[in-house]
């Protein structure tokens, strides 16, 4: 039977982003790196599947709901009455430039749990994604090492986008130490240059490349924003200068760009040529400078088989 399906593990949001410049107005949207990669997933016409923990009040409601549309399945996620969805509050500057303001949660112990991971999520997938959104809370570590055991076990494709939080840690060393961990365990990381160079503790893409290698991570993408991105699969290393574009809105780039891969490899492989390491980054960046052209960090956009097909 063919593998059908990416699984995303991780917290869902709800962006509140101001409508006026007194910031006393606001619209809900869906938000987190890992519903954005989920959504993102789902719009490129793969089965999508989120495992989450929800709760039982309205704002569960409105993520489920808000999921559900985008045709994401909800099935291994798991609900308790008392969880509340974390939620990010947006504001805008006199010029009308977008800043984060507020971020809450509530609940911050109501994560998923190890004995919420169930084996038969993992059935028949073909990719096996997380970030680091929970890897803070000692629960969610533990139960995001049973996942990736049970995804190698099962014989997915394991992809772990960093998309590094500071304020959520104890520390920058706890940080470090974690983000190392699991990024042990993975096929496919994806880092930011700024994320790099601070997990290596080095200055420059080039050394922390060169650093990252005793860990035999099999593909590995660095994000340079605007600048494009460089992909290494093995040995094998390339640059792709990004998309010239009129930027509005940066928020969530970096999550259609590892959608983007992982679709690519979902439906070709892993690159087996130069020319399609090269090509994947480009649909990569592609996706992630539309996103940019719009604001919020799920805007809706043109038809995304286009992107995937193009080279």
């Amino acid at each position: 039977m063919a593998r059908k399906g990416v699984l995303s593990l991780g917290d869902a949001f709800i962006d509140h982003v101001s409508r006026s410049s007194d910031n006393n107005r606001f619209e809900r949207k869906l938000g987190g790196a890992s519903v954005n990669v989920a959504v993102h997933i789902s719009r490129f016409a793969i089965p999508s599947f989120y495992m989450t923990k929800l709760g039982e009040r309205e704002d569960s409601q409105f993520v489920e709901a808000e999921m559900i549309k985008e045709k994401i399945y909800l099935d291994d996620s798991v609900r308790t009455p008392t969880k509340q969805i974390s939620k990010v509050y947006v504001h805008l500057d006199t010029s009308g430039e977008r800043y984060f303001h507020k971020y809450e949660n509530e609940t911050p112990d109501e994560v998923v749990f190890e004995t919420d991971i169930k084996e038969s999520a993992f059935e028949n997938k073909a990719i096996f994604y997380f970030g680091s959104g929970t890897l803070f809370h000692p629960r969610a570590r533990a139960a995001t090492k049973k996942a990736i055991g049970i995804a190698k076990e099962k014989g997915l494709i394991i992809a772990f986008d960093a998309n590094i939080r500071i304020k959520r840690w104890n520390s920058e060393e706890e940080c470090r130490q974690v983000i190392m961990e699991f990024s042990s365990f993975v096929d496919v990381l994806k880092l930011s240059k700024e994320e790099l160079c601070f997990l290596l503790e080095v200055s420059s893409v080039k050394e922390g490349l060169a650093n990252l290698e005793r860990i035999q991570i099999p593909f590995k993408l660095i994000t340079l924003g605007e600048k494009g991105a460089v992909g290494q699969l093995y040995e094998q290393k390339v640059y792709i200068p990004g998309e010239v574009v009129s930027t509005i809105d940066t928020n969530g780039s970096g999550d259609a760009f590892m959608a983007t891969i992982l679709a690519c490899i979902y439906e070709k492989g892993f690159p087996t040529s130069e020319e399609e390491l090269k090509n994947y980054i480009v649909r990569a960046n592609k996706l992630g400078a539309m996103v940019a052209t719009k604001a919020g960090s799920l805007p809706k956009l043109p038809d995304y088989q286009t992107i995937t097909k193009q080279s």
